[in-house]
Protein backbone atom coordinates (compact mmCIF):
# COMPACT_ATOMS: atom_id res chain seq x y z
CA UNK A 1 0.00 0.00 0.00
CA UNK A 2 1.44 3.48 -1.13
CA UNK A 3 0.37 6.26 1.11
CA UNK A 4 0.69 10.15 -0.07
CA UNK A 5 0.50 12.27 2.75
CA UNK A 6 0.34 15.50 1.38
CA UNK A 7 -1.04 16.27 -2.47
CA UNK A 8 -3.73 18.77 -4.54
CA UNK A 9 -5.93 16.89 -6.54
CA UNK A 10 -7.50 20.32 -8.16
CA UNK A 11 -4.18 21.56 -9.26
CA UNK A 12 -3.14 17.72 -10.59
CA UNK A 13 -6.35 17.38 -12.33
CA UNK A 14 -5.88 20.56 -14.27
CA UNK A 15 -2.13 18.56 -15.39
CA UNK A 16 -3.27 15.54 -15.86
CA UNK A 17 -7.00 15.43 -16.60
CA UNK A 18 -8.43 11.98 -15.87
CA UNK A 19 -5.73 10.87 -13.65
CA UNK A 20 -8.14 9.38 -11.11
CA UNK A 21 -9.33 6.70 -13.45
CA UNK A 22 -5.55 5.35 -13.23
CA UNK A 23 -4.71 5.52 -9.33
CA UNK A 24 -5.45 1.65 -8.26
CA UNK A 25 -8.00 1.01 -5.82
CA UNK A 26 -6.45 -1.44 -3.67
CA UNK A 27 -3.10 -0.35 -3.31
CA UNK A 28 -3.08 3.33 -2.62
CA UNK A 29 -4.34 6.06 -0.19
CA UNK A 30 -3.94 9.83 -0.25
CA UNK A 31 -4.83 13.08 1.85
CA UNK A 32 -5.48 15.95 -0.21
CA UNK A 33 -5.42 19.63 0.61
CA UNK A 34 -7.97 22.33 -0.38
CA UNK A 35 -7.25 26.42 0.24
CA UNK A 36 -10.69 27.94 -1.36
CA UNK A 37 -13.96 26.75 -1.78
CA UNK A 38 -14.09 25.91 -5.12
CA UNK A 39 -10.98 24.06 -4.99
CA UNK A 40 -12.45 22.40 -1.92
CA UNK A 41 -15.96 21.50 -4.06
CA UNK A 42 -14.01 20.28 -6.94
CA UNK A 43 -11.23 17.88 -4.97
CA UNK A 44 -14.86 16.83 -2.98
CA UNK A 45 -16.30 15.67 -6.47
CA UNK A 46 -12.62 14.06 -7.47
CA UNK A 47 -12.45 12.14 -4.73
CA UNK A 48 -15.57 10.08 -5.28
CA UNK A 49 -13.58 8.92 -8.15
CA UNK A 50 -10.75 7.92 -5.69
CA UNK A 51 -9.92 5.17 -3.30
CA UNK A 52 -10.21 5.93 0.28
CA UNK A 53 -8.70 9.42 0.40
CA UNK A 54 -8.60 12.17 3.19
CA UNK A 55 -9.47 15.71 2.47
CA UNK A 56 -8.71 18.62 4.63
CA UNK A 57 -9.09 22.68 4.10
CA UNK A 58 -6.34 25.48 5.67
CA UNK A 59 -5.40 29.17 5.33
CA UNK A 60 -1.87 28.81 3.33
CA UNK A 61 0.54 31.32 5.05
CA UNK A 62 1.88 32.03 1.29
CA UNK A 63 -1.85 33.81 1.04
CA UNK A 64 -3.50 34.11 4.61
CA UNK A 65 -6.95 34.84 3.24
CA UNK A 66 -8.93 35.84 6.03
CA UNK A 67 -12.07 35.77 4.43
CA UNK A 68 -11.98 31.67 4.12
CA UNK A 69 -11.95 31.89 7.76
CA UNK A 70 -15.46 31.28 8.34
CA UNK A 71 -16.04 28.77 5.52
CA UNK A 72 -13.26 26.48 7.45
CA UNK A 73 -14.87 26.88 10.55
CA UNK A 74 -18.27 25.42 9.29
CA UNK A 75 -16.18 22.74 8.04
CA UNK A 76 -14.77 21.70 10.88
CA UNK A 77 -18.06 22.44 12.59
CA UNK A 78 -19.99 19.95 9.99
CA UNK A 79 -17.16 17.18 10.63
CA UNK A 80 -16.56 17.83 6.94
CA UNK A 81 -13.03 17.75 7.07
CA UNK A 82 -10.25 15.32 8.29
CA UNK A 83 -7.66 17.36 9.05
CA UNK A 84 -7.07 21.02 9.25
CA UNK A 85 -4.20 22.55 6.65
CA UNK A 86 -1.87 23.50 5.01
CA UNK A 87 -1.27 26.19 8.01
CA UNK A 88 1.98 27.93 9.63
CA UNK A 89 4.25 30.19 8.32
CA UNK A 90 6.32 31.13 5.45
CA UNK A 91 9.13 33.99 4.76
CA UNK A 92 11.30 32.10 2.23
CA UNK A 93 11.64 34.88 -0.50
CA UNK A 94 10.59 38.00 -2.01
CA UNK A 95 10.52 38.60 -5.86
CA UNK A 96 14.13 39.28 -7.13
CA UNK A 97 12.93 42.98 -7.02
CA UNK A 98 11.67 42.99 -3.84
CA UNK A 99 8.41 44.24 -4.97
CA UNK A 100 6.53 40.70 -3.58
CA UNK A 101 5.77 42.00 -0.03
CA UNK A 102 3.73 38.71 1.38
CA UNK A 103 7.22 36.85 1.94
CA UNK A 104 8.85 39.90 3.13
CA UNK A 105 9.21 39.02 7.73
CA UNK A 106 8.33 42.03 8.59
CA UNK A 107 5.54 42.97 11.41
CA UNK A 108 2.45 43.46 8.80
CA UNK A 109 3.34 40.08 7.04
CA UNK A 110 3.97 38.29 10.57
CA UNK A 111 0.98 39.56 11.98
CA UNK A 112 -1.10 38.82 9.32
CA UNK A 113 0.28 34.95 9.28
CA UNK A 114 -0.11 34.84 13.12
CA UNK A 115 -3.64 35.69 12.91
CA UNK A 116 -4.23 32.78 10.21
CA UNK A 117 -1.95 30.32 12.24
CA UNK A 118 -3.51 30.84 15.60
CA UNK A 119 -7.41 30.74 14.07
CA UNK A 120 -6.48 27.30 12.44
CA UNK A 121 -4.30 25.94 15.89
CA UNK A 122 -7.74 26.90 17.83
CA UNK A 123 -10.15 25.00 15.93
CA UNK A 124 -7.34 22.43 15.61
CA UNK A 125 -7.77 22.43 19.98
CA UNK A 126 -11.19 22.85 19.78
CA UNK A 127 -12.03 20.10 16.74
CA UNK A 128 -9.10 17.27 17.62
CA UNK A 129 -8.21 17.63 14.40
CA UNK A 130 -4.92 16.53 12.85
CA UNK A 131 -3.03 19.79 11.95
CA UNK A 132 -0.64 20.39 8.76
CA UNK A 133 2.23 22.87 8.79
CA UNK A 134 3.51 24.24 6.00
CA UNK A 135 6.83 26.47 7.55
CA UNK A 136 9.75 28.08 5.43
CA UNK A 137 12.29 30.34 7.30
CA UNK A 138 9.96 30.37 10.27
CA UNK A 139 10.57 27.49 12.20
CA UNK A 140 11.75 30.03 15.08
CA UNK A 141 8.50 31.85 14.75
CA UNK A 142 6.76 28.02 14.88
CA UNK A 143 8.61 26.84 18.08
CA UNK A 144 7.46 29.38 19.79
CA UNK A 145 3.97 27.77 20.02
CA UNK A 146 5.33 24.37 21.39
CA UNK A 147 2.74 24.43 24.10
CA UNK A 148 0.14 25.04 22.25
CA UNK A 149 1.08 22.41 19.42
CA UNK A 150 2.03 20.03 22.58
CA UNK A 151 -1.86 19.48 22.41
CA UNK A 152 -2.71 18.90 19.33
CA UNK A 153 -3.92 14.76 18.55
CA UNK A 154 -1.24 14.95 15.89
CA UNK A 155 0.88 17.87 13.39
CA UNK A 156 2.22 16.79 10.18
CA UNK A 157 5.19 18.79 9.05
CA UNK A 158 4.33 18.82 4.73
CA UNK A 159 7.67 18.79 2.86
CA UNK A 160 9.91 19.14 5.76
CA UNK A 161 12.21 21.40 5.72
CA UNK A 162 14.19 21.73 8.95
CA UNK A 163 17.23 19.63 9.74
CA UNK A 164 17.88 16.82 12.74
CA UNK A 165 17.98 19.19 15.27
CA UNK A 166 15.10 21.24 14.49
CA UNK A 167 13.03 17.60 14.11
CA UNK A 168 14.49 16.64 17.91
CA UNK A 169 13.94 19.71 19.69
CA UNK A 170 9.91 19.82 18.02
CA UNK A 171 9.51 16.21 19.34
CA UNK A 172 11.16 17.25 22.98
CA UNK A 173 8.61 20.05 23.02
CA UNK A 174 6.19 16.23 23.47
CA UNK A 175 4.45 16.95 20.24
CA UNK A 176 2.59 14.45 18.49
CA UNK A 177 5.19 15.38 15.02
CA UNK A 178 5.05 13.48 12.14
CA UNK A 179 7.47 14.66 8.96
CA UNK A 180 6.94 13.89 5.88
CA UNK A 181 9.47 13.54 2.66
CA UNK A 182 8.85 14.52 -0.75
CA UNK A 183 10.64 14.83 -3.97
CA UNK A 184 13.55 16.31 -2.40
CA UNK A 185 14.91 13.07 -1.60
CA UNK A 186 14.97 12.24 -5.46
CA UNK A 187 16.78 15.68 -5.94
CA UNK A 188 19.33 14.84 -2.90
CA UNK A 189 18.50 17.35 -0.57
CA UNK A 190 21.22 16.96 1.35
CA UNK A 191 19.47 18.66 4.60
CA UNK A 192 16.50 16.60 3.56
CA UNK A 193 18.34 13.02 3.57
CA UNK A 194 20.34 13.79 6.74
CA UNK A 195 16.76 14.24 8.54
CA UNK A 196 15.37 11.70 6.93
CA UNK A 197 18.10 9.11 8.64
CA UNK A 198 18.12 11.08 11.79
CA UNK A 199 14.15 11.13 12.65
CA UNK A 200 12.42 7.91 14.48
CA UNK A 201 11.38 5.78 11.86
CA UNK A 202 7.75 5.73 13.38
CA UNK A 203 7.66 9.62 13.07
CA UNK A 204 8.75 9.32 8.95
CA UNK A 205 5.36 10.25 5.94
CA UNK A 206 6.15 10.13 2.61
CA UNK A 207 4.03 12.67 -0.33
CA UNK A 208 4.51 13.76 -3.74
CA UNK A 209 2.95 17.44 -3.15
CA UNK A 210 1.77 16.89 -6.37
CA UNK A 211 1.41 18.69 -8.91
CA UNK A 212 3.95 20.62 -7.44
CA UNK A 213 8.09 20.11 -6.74
CA UNK A 214 8.48 18.19 -9.85
CA UNK A 215 11.90 15.57 -9.66
CA UNK A 216 14.18 16.73 -12.54
CA UNK A 217 12.67 14.15 -14.85
CA UNK A 218 8.87 15.12 -15.01
CA UNK A 219 7.53 18.61 -15.82
CA UNK A 220 4.77 18.06 -13.05
CA UNK A 221 5.06 15.57 -9.89
CA UNK A 222 2.22 13.30 -10.43
CA UNK A 223 0.74 10.71 -8.10
CA UNK A 224 2.33 7.91 -9.46
CA UNK A 225 5.77 9.25 -8.58
CA UNK A 226 4.37 8.45 -4.65
CA UNK A 227 6.39 5.17 -5.57
CA UNK A 228 9.57 6.87 -6.16
CA UNK A 229 9.61 8.80 -3.04
CA UNK A 230 9.02 5.64 -1.53
CA UNK A 231 11.93 3.72 -2.85
CA UNK A 232 14.06 6.94 -2.25
CA UNK A 233 13.22 6.72 1.99
CA UNK A 234 13.76 2.70 1.57
CA UNK A 235 17.26 3.31 0.30
CA UNK A 236 17.97 5.63 2.74
CA UNK A 237 16.92 3.87 5.83
CA UNK A 238 17.84 0.58 4.62
CA UNK A 239 14.55 -1.19 3.71
CA UNK A 240 13.18 -3.52 1.51
CA UNK A 241 10.25 -1.21 -0.75
CA UNK A 242 7.56 -3.72 1.05
CA UNK A 243 8.77 -3.45 4.29
CA UNK A 244 8.65 0.55 3.54
CA UNK A 245 5.67 0.87 2.15
CA UNK A 246 4.36 -0.75 5.35
CA UNK A 247 5.81 1.87 7.53
CA UNK A 248 4.59 4.31 5.65
CA UNK A 249 1.43 3.18 5.37
CA UNK A 250 1.15 2.70 9.40
CA UNK A 251 2.50 5.62 9.99
CA UNK A 252 -0.14 7.45 7.87
CA UNK A 253 -2.50 6.50 9.61
CA UNK A 254 -1.21 7.16 13.51
CA UNK A 255 -0.49 10.92 11.91
CA UNK A 256 -3.76 11.33 10.67
CA UNK A 257 -5.76 9.53 12.98
CA UNK A 258 -7.86 7.26 10.80
CA UNK A 259 -8.06 3.69 9.74
CA UNK A 260 -8.44 3.82 6.18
Amino acid sequence: MFADAHLHFADLEYRDPGFPARIPQESWRGAAVSHDPEEFARTEELRKQLPPTLHGFGIHPQNPREDTAAFLAELCASQKIDFIGEAGFDFFSASPDGVVSERVRNSENLARQRRAFEFQLKLALRYGLPLVIHVRKAMDILLAYGRELSSVSSVIFHCWPGNPLEAEAILKKKINAYFSFGTPVLRGSKHGLASLRAIPRERILAETDAPWQPPHYAPFTGWEHIEDVTAAIAGQLDLTETAACSLLYDNFQNAYRTGI
